[in-house]
């Protein structure tokens, strides 16, 4: 125990005497002694001793058993009764109120001394138990606190990821819905777009040895090919419109339905210079590009030949692309350049202008020409663009390869160039063998 002191309730003068020499000699401090319980339960929390020595016969109303069953605190005290009265109705009693010992008179000091010592270590030893027990009950009671809180989060969390689960869902299905909408507008663009690009059995009968590589780089595409038939001419073109998906798709459209009213509006068969420069025209004109307010600089690129059926004549014009032209036994390939304009948009003030180029035809002659997603595709080692350089080497290295072995050749260049690398724009390339 942490402090022997003793309070004694005792109206027998002998009694208490011995009680106060035995406990003083055994190193107990007396606080103080009462006659009555009255006394005792109005001093006792003033006092505040550890040992009770209650005698259960008093003088006054209260016994013994009385006063112990009405103290405040009653686990804090460790109780011996005293009596001389040993019947059955007052031990039963006495059991009731839990004390620690039960001394009867008289005794002498050695059981006085016994009673007591045995009596103090074990109530000694059950506070310190009570005192683990309200430690460990204090600490359930703040763990329940904490896990009632953390219940309430759970609750409240669990509501709330009910809620975000429903706008979830709810933000799902109104994307999938808005993103079926949009692939249903894209695949009905693809459909009309694929209505203006010539199929392969009309190119092959007008073209005869010839291969297309057509990569777009999104559903449909900004490059298209065209194709024209008028008298004796056959114009081939590889088109680049302004952007790529839907919006190229649009100026395709555009360029596409231009070039046919262009080349179909008079007899003659105009020379693609005529074309470009008209069709120029016609695109500043269609999107009011030289309104003082629009800005806008859409428009094309074009790499066009007219080819004379019998194919004695080819005539070449083309806006910002060139034509190469592969010559059997002759390495190096000629290069025809195309115009640095432009089709359509005002940022040149008007000096767009297109120019024929006449070309010397031989039997055996192979022509290229390409959109600029091929040149432009970053890859390689050490992500550089593809160039026309590379595009040259691979056409001058493979000169006994057939044309449609050269569409396998430049798609495995392409996509091994390409590799990882995201695609950059639509892709367009044209090899025409004479």
């Amino acid at each position: 125990m942490e402090s022997n002191k003793v309070v004694i309730l005792e109206d027998e003068e002998t009694s208490l005497v011995l009680l106060k020499e035995v406990l003083q000699q055994s190193g107990y401090e007396v606080l103080e002694a009462f006659a009555s319980g009255e006394e005792l339960l109005e001093n006792i929390e003033d006092l505040k001793p550890n040992i009770l020595f209650v005698d259960i016969k008093l003088a006054g109303e209260k016994t013994g058993i009385d006063v112990v069953t009405e103290l405040p605190n009653r686990e804090e005290y460790c109780i011996i009764y005293l009596t001389s009265n040993t019947s059955e109705i007052v031990i039963n009693a006495a059991k009731r109120t839990l004390p620690e010992a039960f001394l009867e008179k008289p005794f002498s000091s050695t059981q006085l001394r016994t009673t007591l010592d045995i009596s103090a270590h074990r109530f000694t030893e059950k506070a310190t138990q009570r005192k683990k027990l309200m430690k460990q009950h204090e600490m359930n009671q703040l763990q329940i606190g904490e896990l009632m809180e953390t219940q309430q989060h759970l609750i409240t969390a669990t509501w709330r990821e009910r809620e975000l689960k429903d706008e979830l869902q709810k933000s799902k299905s109104l994307i999938e819905t808005q993103n079926k909408k949009i692939m249903d507008s894209i695949n009905y663009a693809k459909r009309i777009q694929k209505a203006i690009i010539p199929e392969p059995k009309e190119l092959k009968e007008a073209l005869g040895n010839y291969f297309m590589y057509y990569r777009p780089k999104d559903v449909v595409s900004g490059d298209f090919p065209w194709l024209y038939i008028k008298n004796d001419y056959i114009y081939v073109a590889a088109v680049d419109c302004t952007g790529h998906g839907v919006p190229g798709a649009m100026m395709s459209l555009i360029g596409h339905l231009l070039l046919n009213d262009i080349v179909h509006n008079k007899a003659e068969a105009k020379t693609p210079g005529t074309v470009l420069n008209e069709l120029h025209n016609a695109v500043v004109d269609t999107l009011k590009q030289d309104a003082p307010s629009n800005k806008a600089a859409d428009g094309m690129d074009i790499a066009m030949c007219r080819i004379k059926k019998d194919h004695s004549e080819i005539v070449y014009a083309g806006a910002h692309r060139p034509l190469y032209v592969q010559r059997p036994g002759v390495q190096e390939l000629m290069q025809y350049k195309g115009s640095k304009y432009p089709i359509g948009g005002m940022q040149y003030n008007g000096k767009n202008s297109f120019e024929d180029q006449h070309v010397d035809v031989q039997k055996g002659d192979r022509f290229f020409f390409f959109s600029d997603g091929l040149p432009d595709q970053f890859g390689g080692d050490k992500v550089l663009k593809l160039g026309p350089k590379r595009i040259r080497k691979c056409i001058e290295e493979n000169p006994d390869k057939t044309m449609p072995q050269m569409h396998e050749i430049f798609e495995k260049l392409f996509t091994q160039w390409m590799g990882e690398n995201k695609q950059m724009d639509d892709v367009l390339l044209f090899g025409i063998e004479i």
